[in-house]
């Protein structure tokens, strides 16, 4: 009869788990529980409330009682006001009760209707019992109440017992409940934190400035809308708004969306916020606002601050989870900041600064009617803040170098055009002086004889007519650059060849030994035979010119199934280390006296790299002064069909 008894008493306990367990919602769950204390524990009314995020304890199940359940419902109190009474209360095992005789200096909440009894045991209308409903780890997530006991008495040891137990359910099942919703905010925030950085990475574009000149304040534009809405939804927030500085004191464009009232903030209100956003940067954090606040209130970043233990009511009802991110009232102290959040029907502002280094950028407010920020959405918004910060100065900087290549492009082309005009405006009178020393040789030969002044005529005209020669090139390998030369099969050994016959004589007059290394047979590359052949000229010319009696020459042509390289290597005056940096910069001249001592121009070495370059290949140096340097040019090679055996 006892077994039977026990099993009769812990059917109804059954039925809850299995409620529990198939129940959709958390609601659900905490409706069976409730109900199950009602049914089987003895108690005519039970509630459970549990801890939101903002810190408040909020009625979600009422059962027993329909007065009850509209009294209570919906209704929620402080951590503050309930922590006052949980420490008050008397602890039985883990229930803590709170007797009518303690409630002097506590409001008491809903009283049922029913007399005081005096006699010692006996349940008084305003006794209050509770459970704390606690995870497996013992964090408090919310709390179990009952009422009016059928028997009018205070419950004894085994109804306490009960009781427990269906607190522990309730309590795993809140915990459960918690991390499901925890998990989705992560998930969601995540989610948002992605796209603003996708958004960031998209708008990190070259600036096309043939689409006109506000191209990068289009892609700014664009950067905005694209993610307003996305960092709006993902912060649960009704009005969200984003703006970007130009300037220190210019703000340059604001994007909004759900403001119901006034749009974004006035002028002088901007400016404040504005400083706060700045302030915030600078101290790495957030600020925070609220309507029944006339001050903004700056917070450290949760993920920079440390997560704790914080005991309820001395440890009484156990733990929860907290976070040592200081608050500090800001300087700015506003009536028209809660005016404004008063008109726009907001009650919660989030203020995130935009910012990368030590800049900020802008700024993003998302506002909400109720419920406070959850410390994943505050790590949300600042990182969100972060890379739209860091999308903002990419486009500044793309959209600054890009002016900055138009204006060296657009110097370069009035470079190319002078250099140009000034060269065929000399090259005019120069070929004039030419035709008239020749006729004058012609009528007068013994001009020749009288004097050296004549050859010196003949001897700086020439030159001269070299350097305009050199201009002219050089403007037109860079007007064209970027270009392919000409499609014409040339033959790059006969080219060396030819150049290494021609300067022989000159080498064997200053006494210099001139050796050539040649691959057989024909070495063929498409591209600009005079291009070309000057390559080769210019750098046995400047091998012969600084070599001096005594030296050797010596010219390698070789090639590989991709590429050919010639190398002319000499014995001459080498250069130094911080000459080879600046050698192939135009009119760039060795600071080596004797180098400076023979004429020059210094565009030759220009002239080759950048020939070289159009061709597809690269010049290479290796130089030690007083040993002789060598210059190696690698070209592709250009592979021709067989020609078939008759």
């Amino acid at each position: 009869m006892v077994k039977r008894r026990r099993v009769d008493l812990f059917r109804p306990f059954y039925k809850t788990v299995r409620r529990m367990t198939s129940a959709g919602s958390p609601s659900d769950a905490l409706e069976a529980v409730t109900e199950g204390v009602v049914e089987s524990v003895g108690f005519a009314v039970a509630a459970v409330s549990w801890l939101t995020s903002d810190g408040r304890f909020e009625v979600v199940s009422v059962a027993g009682s329909d007065n009850a359940r509209a009294a209570l419902l919906g209704t929620s109190v402080s951590m503050a006001e309930m922590e006052r009474e949980l420490e008050a209360s008397e602890l039985w095992g883990s229930l803590l009760f709170l007797p009518a005789r303690k409630l002097d200096s506590i409001a008491p909440g809903w009283v049922p209707d029913a007399s005081a009894i005096a006699l010692d045991g006996d349940w008084h209308p305003e006794d209050t019992l509770r459970c704390p409903l606690r995870s497996a780890d013992g964090e408090l997530t919310g709390l179990l109440a009952v009422d009016l006991p059928r028997d009018g008495r205070r419950p004894g040891p085994d109804q306490r017992e009960l009781l427990e137990m269906y607190a522990d359910l309730a309590g795993l099942a809140l915990a459960s409940a918690r991390r499901t919703a925890r998990l989705k905010d992560r998930v969601r925030l995540a989610e948002a934190v992605k796209a603003t950085l996708r958004a960031a990475q998209v708008a990190n574009v070259p600036v096309d400035r043939e689409d006109g000149d506000h191209a990068g304040s289009t892609l700014l534009r664009s950067l905005l809308d694209g993610t307003i809405g996305p960092a709006g939804r993902a912060l649960q927030s009704e009005a969200t708004w984003l703006r970007v500085f130009e300037s220190a004191d210019n703000p340059h464009m604001i994007v909004h969306t759900g403001l119901q009232h006034g749009g974004p903030p006035p002028g002088d209100l901007g400016a404040s916020l504005t400083a706060l956003a700045r302030a915030a940067w600078a101290d790495e954090g957030v600020v925070l606002s609220s309507a029944d606040a006339d001050r903004w209130v700056s917070t450290s970043p949760p993920t920079t601050a440390a997560e704790e233990q914080v005991p309820v009511a001395g440890s009484k009802a156990g733990w929860i989870m907290g976070r040592r991110s200081q608050e500090v009232p800001t300087d700015v102290r506003s009536p028209e900041a809660a005016a404004y959040v008063h008109a726009s029907g907001l009650d919660q502002l989030l203020l995130s600064p935009l910012g990368v280094g030590s800049e900020c950028v802008g700024y993003l407010i998302v506002g909400r009617t109720a419920g406070a920020w959850l410390p994943e959405e505050v790590d949300a918004a600042t990182q969100i803040g972060r890379h739209l910060g860091q999308a903002v100065m990419g486009l500044r900087l793309a959209e600054r170098e890009q002016v900055l290549v138009e204006r060296l492009q657009s110097l370069d082309r009035y470079k190319n055009s002078l250099i140009s005009t000034v060269s065929h405006e000399l090259r005019t009178p120069l070929t004039s002086v030419t035709g008239y020393l020749e006729l004058l040789e012609e009528a007068v030969p013994e001009v020749m004889t009288a004097g050296p002044f004549v050859p010196v005529i003949r001897r700086n005209v020439d030159r001269m007519l070299a350097l305009t020669d050199e201009l002219l090139q050089l403007e037109r390998l860079g007007r064209d650059a970027g270009q392919q030369p000409a499609a014409e099969v040339v033959d790059l050994r006969l080219l060396v060849q030819e150049a290494v016959t021609q300067f022989r004589a000159m080498a064997d007059e200053q006494e210099v030994r001139l050796e050539a290394t040649l691959v057989a047979g024909p070495v063929h590359l498409h591209g600009n035979r005079h291009d070309l052949d000057t390559i080769v000229t210019n750098l046995l010319s400047n091998a012969v010119k600084y070599t001096p009696a005594g030296g050797v020459i010596t010219v390698v042509l070789e090639r590989t199934d991709r590429f050919v390289r010639l190398a002319v290597a000499d014995t001459g005056i080498g250069i130094s280390e911080a000459d080879q940096e600046e050698l192939f910069t135009e009119f760039f001249r060795s600071t080596n006296a004797e180098a400076l001592a023979l004429p020059g121009t210094g565009l030759g070495l220009s002239i080759v790299r950048r020939i070289a370059q159009r061709h597809g290949g690269s010049i290479r140096l290796v130089s030690t002064p007083g040993e002789g340097s060598t210059f190696t040019v690698r070209l592709p090679l250009t592979h021709l069909p067989a020609v078939p055996q008759a």
